[in-house]
């Protein structure tokens, strides 16, 4: 039985169906360290179940005393060395190289010859650090890549980022990043009555309803979407906005007087699927998005995409066939493809239909297939060869 270690920071919602699957697997012992219960700046409102299918640990609940004099991230490091040095996995896996546990994970794995895969969202394209710092983030990374055993790509924009910094051909494995689209379609199919309640509980009368779901902070130009509305005033349109941050207050001070606007905020995970029942077309013209998850979300509940060429997801997942990709952030181009998915019913409907059927090939059993064949492949061990979709139920 091979003893897999699995490091992320926080118990997000969106990874417990995908470490469900690869606690599944017959032929390993999964832990998943945590390195902290909760973030404040996590974009949900439910506290993580610390119950799971897979042995789970968070890490700086460990030794409280060095959590409260050194902070989480030292506290979680020195307790994530004391887990590996007792269990002393057989493989590393690390979601991520910036934090001091993922430090500690990656100088294990040199240390003492244990393989490490490594995962995160980074995108080529948000990949902006200047000056000495620019120069630091190469040679850390340069070196992590040279050491993994496998980089684990979630995307063309986060594959592109691993070959920038020298990742091989054979070091580079492909784990789509996925949300458990079946139930987001189910449960949008089954909120649509309460959806059409909770539009009457909003006030919101118009015929094509525009959705933003994140947090409102500077740079996912929650702003731009406020104003390209302003430029369509007339328009029988309305723009949800799901979510809370610290631009809130600003951004409704822009859109005062505009009574198609509607402030939300933040709204539970399990409850996101009768506002996305509500809404036709989700928009995401944010700056610097290593993924975004959202759109993944958004076209298994049959929604069109508006979003930037430069957010991860719609890289791969955004075209002409189910949406519009923005060049730029003019308030102008998104003014126009806010009008032009408004106007022709007929196209909206067409893009709606086709990003449900294309989410369908980004799935939780296809993203757990590819790290248990990164895993399989990168170790030299004798584990069985990467199991079919039936196999990992």
């Amino acid at each position: 039985m091979k003893r897999v270690l699995l490091l992320n920071n926080i118990p997000a919602p969106y990874f417990d169906p995908l470490f469900a699957k690869l606690g599944d697997e017959r032929d390993w012992s999964l832990r998943v360290c945590y390195t902290s219960v909760w973030n404040a700046n996590a974009g949900w409102v439910e506290k993580p179940m610390d119950e799971a299918r897979y042995r789970t640990i968070v890490l700086d609940r460990e030794h409280p005393m060095l959590t409260r004099w050194f902070g989480s991230s030292f506290s979680a490091a020195v307790s994530l060395i004391s887990e590996m040095w007792r269990d002393r996995p057989d493989y590393l896996i690390s979601y991520g190289y910036t934090l001091f546990p993922q430090y500690a994970a990656i100088i294990w794995s040199a240390l003492t010859g244990t393989p490490v895969a490594i995962i995160g969202d980074a995108n080529i394209h948000a990949d902006g650090t200047r000056g000495l710092r620019r120069l630091i983030k190469r040679m850390w990374l340069e070196r992590v890549v040279s050491r993994a055993a496998a980089l684990i790509a979630i995307g063309t924009a986060n594959r592109q980022f691993w070959e920038r910094y020298g990742a091989r051909k054979e070091q580079l494995f492909e784990a789509k990043y996925a949300v458990d689209n079946e139930r987001f379609s189910r449960e949008v199919e089954g909120e649509r009555e309460r959806a059409s309640q909770l539009r009457a509980e909003l006030g919101v009368t118009a015929s094509v309803v525009f959705l933003f779901v994140g947090r409102l902070v500077k740079r996912k130009n929650v702003d731009l979407i406020v104003k390209a509305m302003n430029q369509l005033k007339g328009r029988d349109l309305a723009l949800l906005v799901v979510g809370d941050g610290e631009e809130r207050v600003a951004l409704e001070a822009l859109a005062a007087g505009d009574r198609r606007v509607r402030f939300v905020g933040a709204v539970p995970q399990r409850d996101l699927a009768r506002y996305y029942a509500l809404a036709d077309v989700l928009v995401l013209p944010a700056r610097d998005e290593p993924w975004g998850l959202v759109i993944n979300e958004a076209m298994a509940a049959g929604l069109a995409v508006i979003a930037h060429e430069h957010c991860g997801a719609a890289v791969d997942l955004v075209g002409a066939d189910n949406g519009f990709v923005l060049q730029s952030w003019s308030i102008e181009e998104l003014a126009s493809a806010l009008e032009r998915i408004a106007v022709d019913d007929k196209m909206r409907e067409r893009m709606r239909a086709c990003s449900q059927q294309k989410i369908k090939e980004w799935s939780i059993e296809g993203a757990a297939r590819g790290i248990i064949d990164a895993v399989m492949r990168s170790s030299g061990s004798n584990l069985r060869s990467a199991p079919t979709v039936g196999e990992v139920e």
